[in-house]
């Protein structure tokens, strides 16, 4: 009696060329060839689907899927270099990591708490200190568009619990570890003594749930044009000693990362409503400046201050007050330019301040960790750096306090010359003017006369076609010195402070820097903050200490290497599987590495012949040869859980070897457990030509581990042990075929859930036409799509 069940049979939009199911729920994620990735549910609903990064026209190719641990985040690599972390509600990109090179493999593995873990020796409660972030207009914010309740946790990290850790192995023999998918906290370099090659890449790599051992496969080419996969294990003594520090510092990054995204869409909302303000000005003094520049020569200012001085206007000037700008059109232009001033402010008086107080919380818990040298000092964080990033948090606060000075004096002198504009376009037109704005003060002349000088005293570019710039205020919003700087002779602050200098040496105090603009500020403070988490990056990338290094096997062509890996706890084992040889091949190897011990390498190597069958066989030792003809070839392989393998077979047929019926099975790794032989990694041989025998894994197989796959051409399958589903995907990567594992029996459905072998050699025709064979699969709005 079979254990599997099908459950259906979908048609897929696009050719697929990914798989991978949620560990913690009934979602598969997919990748089709255009680069889309596709998120379905069991019953194949769609969730969502996620564009290419740059549109579907492009030849952006999707290169890994992986999930994080608990299921929130998908992690997708295209071979751009770009990972991007989409969350599973809604596709939206929480975080993207750009590698310079192609990415061949990913991992993301969480750690294996064997005992009931007490409390963290640091609890975070900035959520019950710092006060709420004001939610940003989606027009100017790139976080999520869910993440407007909660711009603090944009990154979905706040009910981590446990370390768990990305790698990526990249072309250039790069593997990047990233804590959290977010925080980059460790790389390695693979290299070889080979001279002919700088780098090697990286087609597989894997960490133990005990974060032991790191285990990578690179493939080389040699001179001969051979390739040459080889397995490396090293052991990351930091990393296992020092987890539940770096999962305190890496969440304190995630934190601080979704803090200076917010604080980046902020500083671009500030740039654009000051553009909004720009725009409305140049679009109504357009007309006057170019007549103006056709009449005569000068900047914009001159027939507005001639006016402000004689109190009488240019023909050009009268034509533009009362025929262009006319005084609804003043009105209008003030107040929607007094809005973008208002908005500007709330920006910088809630936004801004608010996310860089928020940061300068976060760096000063960094400064107390660091502190504590008995427990972060080992990760390598540096009290002096991390007191540099405060530094320049306080810095960036008191620009920030300085340009809302800046905004104030500016509004000032803007009401004050909207104020006298208004009473000459009355005046001009004979109208009468309010008497609560006929008192003007000589400070309102000087500010009116101010404006002018340091707004409009530009002339009339054709190519830029500006006449206006509010260089006090948008000064500070380039990546440049400040033209404008602020007179500080007269602060009484300042005058203390140049009395009394030990201030100034006691390290307290920030420094002020009058001649920055808050864009050149802003890039120093995020580069403060990088070089503060830098540390436990260096620290744990040179702490990698090689334990094990065997060559696997050679070949001339290249191919997709298949590989899977497991860590079983129970066992204190670490597992890995690989197939040496283009699919469908004749043999599957398993390699064994102990945990927590001094290294010592075993593999096995696992064919299947014929299933259902038994062979000759002769024993020596505890190794069984097979004497028989391998009946079936291997398509695919893939861990379902720590104990079971499984294992995608089809028939081999001489005459067409990949069309032979396919067949799923869930090979127990208990079957060959005792099988396992030591490998010499001194002697000069690889891994599979130093194997001695071969396992024969049909026949450790009973009814339960198997199921034949009829009226189907299988290509490669997706499993998952924690969800206990199974997808097998069409060799034309159009159709899956959707599984149910470890279902109970019943007695209903036993006709069903098991295939019986001569019924499916019975009709061989219905494998070519793809015609599906069991009534659970198709309905009547799915028969015309029932071929493959």
């Amino acid at each position: 009696m079979c254990s599997f069940r099908q459950v259906d049979e979908r048609h897929v939009p696009s050719e697929a060329t990914q798989m991978v199911w949620s560990p913690t729920m009934d979602l598969i994620a997919l990748a089709t060839m255009q680069g889309e990735v596709l998120l379905h549910r069991l019953s194949w609903k769609k969730v969502w689907s996620l564009a290419p990064p740059k549109g579907k026209d492009n030849t952006v190719k999707v290169q890994v899927l992986v999930w994080r641990p608990d299921g929130k985040v998908l992690a997708v690599a295209y071979d751009t270099g770009t990972v991007l972390l989409c969350d599973v509600e809604n596709s939206d990109v929480l975080h993207k990591i750009d590698v310079a090179s192609s990415i061949l493999c990913m991992a993301w593995v969480q750690k294996h708490e064997q005992h009931e873990r007490e409390q963290l020796c640091y609890t975070d409660r900035s959520y019950q200190y710092l006060p709420k972030l004001p939610s940003l207009t989606k027009s100017y914010c790139s976080v999520s568009k869910n993440a407007e309740d909660s711009v603090e946790d944009s990154k979905k990290l706040r009910n981590q619990t446990n370390l768990n850790i990305l790698l990526i192995g990249t072309i250039t023999g790069n593997v990047l570890l990233n804590a959290f998918g977010v925080y980059p906290c460790g790389k390695l370099l693979v290299k070889f003594e080979d001279k002919h090659q700088n780098y090697v890449p990286i087609v597989c790599c894997s960490l133990s749930e005990d974060f032991s051992i790191l285990s990578v496969i690179a493939g080389r080419k040699m001179e001969d044009e051979q390739t040459v996969y080889s397995l490396l294990i090293y052991s990351v003594p930091m990393l296992q000693q020092y987890h539940e520090e770096l999962q305190i510092i890496a969440l304190k990054y995630g934190q601080i990362a979704c803090l200076r995204n917010y604080l980046s869409c902020t500083i671009q909302a500030i740039e654009e409503a000051w553009e909004d303000i720009l725009l409305e000005i140049d679009s109504k003094l357009m007309t006057y400046a170019e007549e103006k520049q056709r009449v005569s020569s000068g900047t914009v200012s001159d027939g507005f201050l001639e006016l402000l001085m004689f109190g009488t206007p240019s023909d050009v000037l009268e034509k533009f007050l009362l025929h262009d700008l006319t005084e609804s059109g003043l009105k209008k232009l003030g107040h929607s330019i007094e809005l973008s001033y208002s908005n500007i402010q709330k920006l910088v008086l809630k936004n801004l301040q608010c996310v860089a107080q928020a940061i300068y919380y976060h760096l000063n818990d960094m400064k107390g960790m660091a502190l504590w040298e008995s427990r972060f000092g080992a990760l390598g964080l540096s009290i002096e750096v991390v007191k540099l990033a405060v530094m320049s948090t306080g810095s960036f606060l008191m620009k920030a306090t300085e340009i809302q000075q800046v905004i104030d004096n500016s509004m000032k002198k803007f009401k004050a010359f909207f104020r006298w504009l208004y009473t000459v376009i009355l005046r001009l037109s004979d109208e009468p003017i309010p008497p609560e704005i006929t008192k003007v003060t000589q400070q309102d002349l000087n500010f009116v006369a101010d404006f002018l000088k340091e707004n409009f005293a530009s002339e009339w570019d054709q190519e830029k076609k500006s006449t206006f710039s509010l260089e006090r205020v948008g000064q500070y919003l380039k990546m440049e010195k400040l033209t404008f700087t602020q007179n500080l002779k007269d602060n009484p602050w300042i005058t203390f402070l140049e009395a009394h200098p030990q201030f100034n040496e006691n390290g307290m105090l920030f420094n002020h820097y009058p001649e920055k603009s808050l864009v050149q500020q802003q890039v120093e403070l995020e580069k403060a903050v990088d070089d503060a988490f830098q540390g436990p990056f260096n620290v744990i990338g040179d702490s990698f200490v090689i334990s094990e290094k065997i060559s696997l096997f050679s070949c001339k062509t290249d191919f997709n290497l298949k590989t899977s890996y497991v860590t079983n706890i129970k066992t204190s084992s670490f597992y890995i599987v690989f197939i040496a040889d283009k699919v469908p091949s004749s043999c599957m190897y398993i390699v064994r590495e102990p945990l927590g011990v001094s290294s010592c390498l075993e593999a096995v190597c696992v064919c299947f012949g014929e299933i259902g069958n038994e062979y000759t066989e002769s024993n020596e030792g505890t190794s069984t040869i097979v004497e028989s003809p391998k009946k079936h070839r291997i398509l695919d392989v893939q861990f379902y859980n720590d104990d079971i393998l499984s294992v995608l077979l089809v028939e081999n047929q001489d005459e067409i070897p990949d069309r032979g019926i396919p067949i799923l099975v869930q090979f127990p790794l208990k079957n060959v457990a005792h099988e396992f032989q030591p490998i010499d990694t001194q002697k000069n041989v690889d891994l599979v030509s130093g194997l001695r025998s071969i396992i024969d894994g049909a026949n450790c197989l009973d009814k339960m581990n198997y199921r034949y796959l009829e009226s189907m051409r299988a290509l490669q399958f997706a499993v998952s042990g924690s969800r206990k589903v199974a997808c097998v995907l069409f060799s034309s990567r159009r159709r899956v075929r959707l599984f149910e594992m470890d279902v109970e029996d019943e007695e209903e459905d036993q006709d069903d859930t098991c295939l019986d072998e001569s019924a499916t050699r019975e009709f061989p025709e219905r494998e070519e036409s793809g015609i599906i064979a069991t009534n659970e699969t198709i309905g009547e709005d799915d028969k015309e799509n029932s071929f493959d």
